[in-house]
C-alpha cells in the first residue's frame, strides 16, 4: 500500500489528486469511488493510503483507497472482489460470528469480575450478635478535641471532661494537678 496527500479536490465532481509520499513520484488521480466505504468524504491535506494501478493513457490511478486516521463503514454485501459466494458465504458468516463471540464473551467475563470486585470494595460488613459482643467498648470514644473548649464549664459530663484533660492540648481543668478534671463541677 503506498501513501501520499491529498493536495487537491473537486467535490462536485468527485475527484482529486494525491501528492505520493514518495520522491519524485508524479500526482496520482484519485476517484470518490475508491473512497466510498470512509466515514466522512476526503478533504485537502488528508494522508491517503492506496493501491496504484497504470491505466492506458500512463497516467497512475489511485484504487482501493482509505483516508488514515477515519473509520471505515461497513462494506455491502454485494460487492464485485468478494472471494465468497453461495455456500462458502454462510461458513464465512459464522467464523466471523465466532470471532466475534470470542471476544465479546471475554469482555463480559471481565465486566463481571470487576463488578464482583466493585461491590466487594463497597459493600457495608454486616455485623452478628456475635461480633457484637466480641468488641469491646470505650465511652470515650465519643468525644473529640474541639477548638477553644478548655474549661469545666464548657464539659457536658465528667467522662467528657477526663477526656479533654487527657487527649487535648491547653485544658484548663485540672486546678490542683491530681489528675481529675473539675472536681467541684462533673467529678465530684
Amino acid at each position: 500500500m503506498e501513501k501520499g496527500t491529498l493536495v487537491r479536490w473537486n467535490s462536485e465532481k468527485g475527484f482529486g489528486f494525491i501528492k505520493p509520499d514518495t520522491a519524485n513520484a508524479q500526482d496520482v488521480f484519485i476517484h470518490i469511488s475508491a473512497l466510498k466505504q470512509m466515514a466522512r468524504k476526503p478533504v485537502v491535506g488528508d494522508q491517503i493510503n492506496y493501491f496504484s494501478e497504470l491505466q492506458s493513457d500512463g497516467k497512475i490511478k489511485a484504487i482501493k483507497a482509505n483516508i488514515e486516521g477515519v473509520a471505515i463503514i461497513a462494506a455491502s454485501s454485494n460487492r464485485r472482489d468478494n472471494k465468497y459466494n453461495g455456500q462458502h458465504n454462510g461458513q464465512y458468516k459464522r467464523k466471523s460470528l465466532s470471532g466475534l463471540l470470542l471476544p465479546l464473551l471475554v469482555v463480559l467475563g471481565l465486566g463481571i469480575f470487576g463488578f464482583k470486585k466493585y461491590e466487594e470494595l463497597t459493600s457495608t460488613p454486616v455485623l452478628t450478635n456475635q461480633d457484637v459482643e466480641q468488641m469491646q467498648f470505650n465511652p470515650v470514644q465519643n468525644f473529640s478535641c474541639e477548638a477553644g473548649k478548655t474549661h469545666c464549664s464548657q464539659m457536658r459530663s465528667c467522662a467528657e471532661a477526663k477526656y479533654y484533660n487527657r487527649y487535648c492540648p491547653d485544658t484548663k481543668m485540672d486546678g490542683d494537678g491530681d489528675g481529675i478534671p473539675c472536681e467541684r463541677q462533673l467529678c465530684n
